[in-house]
């Protein structure tokens, strides 16, 4: 464990969260704080109203801007180090370890895969990634090492040019050999947090599914899951969804709902990022990587 550097949240106040307080603000934005709480930081200086104090009470206009500034706090040890798999002056590609957070947030600001990346070498200092994974999925993330290059590469993740293919190993014997997921997913209240699940009213998802290898004895099937659409925790829902959770999956269950209070990015569930494809920024090649779980025998 160790004591990061603390952090400065910002954020502008939107024309529908004008004429409310400073306190209401904070307690309807920023649920995983209580009213005392977010009281107490106000009235310490903590939250920081145009750049200066100011009371709970004051009732804001669309356009302010706001500050809060969170005291350094302890970051709990997790698995820190990646894998270079590719790397070139516009792109870089890494292995990431199941555990590693990849943006900050939460309790997570140094021990992240972004501030890992950019401290390891000082070309590396304005990388950032394209796409996500969640904490414990484990495999490859692809960075644009500046703006030009992130740029173009997103368009490929909107477009549906880039392919990720994932390795899953699941519960059970339940699925066909190949199949496609398309319950739908949307955002639904867990405890202090809003998470993705199987929603009748989410929007549209597709994951196409094949099973790679059954284990009968073991009750339990290794997967391939390629995800057309790109919704949070999108594998691990469809997969429980069609009644096949990614083993050591804690939070989602039969249906692709919530089954305990569980938060998302928790438990060592066996989901890694196995492939991608995507053209490269700089003459439009394919880039064609490739990478193998630790717990695939």
């Amino acid at each position: 464990m160790s004591l990061n550097q603390g952090y400065v949240y910002r954020a502008q106040v939107g024309p529908a969260d004008a004429g409310t307080t400073l306190l209401e603000y904070h307690v309807a934005r920023f649920p995983h704080s209580d009213e005392a709480t977010w009281r107490a930081a106000i009235e310490a200086g903590q939250v920081l109203l145009g750049g200066e104090r100011a009371p709970s009470e004051r009732i804001l206009r669309a356009g302010d801007e706001l500050e809060f500034h969170r005291a350094p706090w302890v970051e709990e040890d997790v698995p820190l180090g990646f894998r270079v798999v590719h790397e070139d002056e516009q792109v870089l590609v890494v292995e990431k370890p199941s555990g590693l957070q990849v943006l900050p947030a939460g309790r997570f600001l140094q021990h992240t895969l972004l501030r890992q990346v950019q401290a390891s070498r000082a070309d590396r200092s304005q990388s950032a990634p394209v796409h996500r994974l969640g904490r414990g999925t484990s495999g490859l993330i692809l960075f644009g090492k500046h703006a030009a290059a992130r740029a173009y590469l997103s368009r490929q993740f909107v477009d549906g040019s880039a392919r990720k293919t994932y390795l899953a190993l699941v519960v059970g014997q339940a699925l066909p050999d190949s199949c496609i997921a398309r319950q739908p997913i949307g955002a639904r209240k867990h405890g202090p947090m809003t998470i993705h699940c199987v929603e009748p009213d989410g929007r549209a998802s597709l994951t196409r599914l094949r099973v790679l290898r059954r284990d009968a004895a073991g009750q339990r099937s290794l997967v391939a899951a390629q995800p057309i659409t790109g919704r949070p925790d999108q594998i691990r829902i469809h997969l429980a969804a069609c009644g096949a959770p990614i083993l050591g999956d804690p939070l989602f269950g039969p249906g692709g709902v919530p089954f305990s209070d569980a938060r998302p990015g928790e438990g060592g569930y066996f989901l890694h990022a196995t492939a991608l494809r995507v053209r490269h920024p700089a003459d439009g090649r394919w880039l064609k990587l490739r990478s193998r779980p630790a717990w695939l025998a």
